[in-house]
């Protein structure tokens, strides 16, 4: 029997998952990051594919194979633990970005939830990277949803979000100007938190060596420790974005510097 015809896909969950039935029974899920599409029968490997459907293939053919989930399909892990199976401390461990754990993307997530903090939302799970749906709150209304972040930071050197209107149901757009003024207030260039996080670039430097170390060591335990003081909430965000950036783009010249000696 043809394998398109004997898997159905599911309506897509919060999450971005579309759960998937063979001969009417749960096989797992499929979904999309980042242009390509994976398979997930729990308990086993996930597979990329090229679409949707040879996604949903795959499953045909690990039920073919005689295998079969080993945790229940409806309720599949989440996105970041099958990426790189991270988890940390209770306080910041919804915050691991769901992207690849490197410096350069915790440095777009630092100026991500630094900007998002601008404009009213706050996240409620770790950035997807700029084209992915990525839950949040609207601090205007208390309206929980996805948003692209390829679409809140703007375009073309133009910072302005699209659409204006927030979400359905959001406050007019006459009065978002007042209730973002409001929201300002709670941001501070200091850093009160205890331990600190790096808003200085010295802070910021120590901060990225400790994870690349941890990182080149494959310690990844260890780089999620050290990434606390980059993802947790702060009101000093966006000076600490900035900090982060400067320091990132100061290691990047130095290692463009260190090649290009060597090859001369």
């Amino acid at each position: 029997m043809d394998t398109q015809q004997r898997y159905v896909l599911g309506q897509r969950d919060d999450e971005g998952f579309y759960p998937v039935t063979v001969d009417q029974a749960p096989a797992g899920t499929v979904h999309r990051r980042h242009g390509s599409w994976y398979a997930t029968m729990p308990g086993h490997p996930v597979q990329r594919a090229a679409d949707r459907h040879q996604a949903a293939a795959h499953l045909v053919t690990l039920l073919d194979q005689g295998k079969r989930p080993t945790l229940p399909a409806q309720a599949p892990v989440t996105p970041a633990s099958l990426i790189h199976g991270l988890r940390a401390t209770r306080s910041y461990s919804h915050l691991m970005p769901s992207v690849r754990l490197s410096l350069a993307n915790l440095v777009r997530t630092a100026e991500a939830t630094a900007r998002l903090a601008q404009l009213g939302w706050t996240p409620l799970e770790g950035y997807p990277g700029a084209d992915q749906p990525w839950l949040m709150e609207c601090r205007l209304c208390g309206w929980k949803g996805r948003r692209f972040w390829s679409h809140l930071r703007g375009r073309n050197g133009d910072n302005t979000p699209r659409p204006i209107t927030r979400h359905p149901g959001c406050k007019p757009v006459p009065d978002h100007a007042a209730a973002l003024v409001t929201l300002a207030a709670e941001r501070t260039r200091e850093c009160p938190c205890t331990p600190n996080h790096p808003t200085w670039l010295s802070e910021a430097l120590d901060t990225l060596a400790a994870i690349q170390t941890a990182l080149d060591g494959k310690a990844m335990m260890s780089a999620a420790i050290y990434a606390r003081s980059i993802l947790e909430p702060c009101p000093a965000a966006t000076r600490r974005a900035g900090a982060l950036r400067a320091a990132y783009d100061r290691r990047a010249r130095a290692l463009r510097d260190i090649r290009a000696g060597k090859s001369k």
